[in-house]
């Protein structure tokens, strides 16, 4: 405002007019003005409540799979982008503050890492905008983390919570694991090897695993950080692996990890002792053209997404091909280029669809499996 007062009170001198003064008797009145033109504004700026338009579209219309008649397994839930998706509304003045520099913050640019505490909050790790999306769906409140202390997140991709509720983030550019209290503030790191991915908690036996794609292993540590042992190394013998990328941890200890070069699935004990695997490279149903998230539901089915495919395939703990669900898209239930998958206690299924930049959520519906397990939270 002075510099262009400057100029106006110059030429004002050279017309003999007297010089106006910084702030004219008007100001008051126009900055009320432009107070309420903010207030009407923000009003009425919110984001589309995605969730409310998805129950009236599917209504009448659920879906699931697979098709009749044959009984359906797999219903879609919800598509997660923001947090008025699940009804948590923006304050008068986060809309003020999303006009004057934009709202980009409460979406999702490209999530990965999904994971589910016993609060029942969703934590999603999102590799663009650099933070952690923590929903709470309950008491309708949203926040995110993007700092460590004061060292920012550069690409936080796995996400993983204990039985206290504290906060696992794997960044596969620092090469850290970052843990946060349940409020998001700062605990420790702890060395995540070459390129720390999918990382998971098993709270009964407070044990961490990290998967190093870079180095073709998977790192084992206590919750407090002290590494225990590893397994693994780059090859395609049993126990071997070709960047593996992802890791679930079910309720007996076992782990399931995505051997993604590989195109295999392979299973574990907790001391990292091969149990079995199976899948194979095609393009027909069952094989895997580029697996990334795994997750395993309370009857013991396996739930892999594929990258290429555009779908999540399931299998039993054997590998026998089950079912898929979801094809390339944008609309409800479709995926481009799913990524991670998490399954909470109530066999809600989240899958991470980064390229519509959302999370889509389904629920196992139950009777598809034989092999029932407890839950890793001990």
């Amino acid at each position: 405002m002075r510099r262009y007062s400057f100029f106006y009170d110059f030429f004002s001198k050279l017309r003999g007019h007297r010089p106006r003064p910084l702030l004219s008797a008007a100001a008051p009145s126009r900055l009320f003005l432009l107070f309420f033109i903010l207030l009407i504004a923000a009003s009425g700026c919110g984001s589309p409540d995605i969730s409310s338009q998805q129950s009236k579209d599917f209504k009448h219309k659920p879906l699931i799979w697979p098709t009749p008649p044959a009984p359906a397994r797999i219903a879609f839930d919800i598509s997660l982008a923001s947090p008025e998706d699940i009804g948590i509304k923006k304050g008068f003045f986060t809309k003020v503050v999303d006009i004057l520099v934009g709202g980009a913050k409460r979406t999702m640019v490209k999530p990965y890492g999904i994971a589910v505490d016993t609060a029942g909050r969703v934590l999603v790790a999102d590799t663009a905008s650099k933070r952690i999306h923590i929903y709470d769906r309950k008491k309708k409140k949203y926040f995110y983390i993007e700092r460590a202390k004061k060292t920012p997140l550069r690409s936080p991709i796995g996400v993983a919570t204990d039985n206290a509720d504290n906060i696992y983030v794997s960044d596969s550019v620092a090469q850290k694991v970052y843990v946060f209290n349940p409020k998001g503030s700062f605990i420790r790191s702890i060395d995540g090897g070459t390129r720390p991915t999918g990382i998971a908690v098993d709270g009964a036996r407070k044990r961490l695993y990290v998967v190093d794609t870079g180095a073709h292993k998977v790192l084992v540590y206590s919750l407090k950080g002290d590494l225990i042992t590893s397994f693994g190394g780059l090859g395609a013998k049993d126990g071997e692996f070709n960047y593996p990328m992802d890791v679930f941890v079910d309720g007996r200890g076992d782990l399931y990890i995505t051997d993604s070069m590989n195109y295999r699935v392979q299973i574990f004990d907790m001391n990292g002792r091969y149990l079995s695997s199976f899948g194979e490279h095609g393009d027909g149903t069952g094989d895997f053209g580029r697996p990334k998230g795994i997750a395993v539901d309370s009857e013991g089915n396996i739930y892999v997404a594929d990258a290429i495919f555009d779908t999540v395939q399931i299998f039993s703990r054997k590998g026998a091909f089950l079912l898929n669900f979801g094809k390339l898209g944008a609309g409800p239930g479709m995926f481009w280029m799913p990524g991670g998958v998490f399954i909470d206690g109530s066999d809600n299924i989240f899958v991470a669809d980064p390229y519509n930049r959302r999370i889509e959520v389904f629920e196992y519906l139950g009777g598809g499996g034989s092999d029932a397990i407890p839950s890793s939270r001990g």
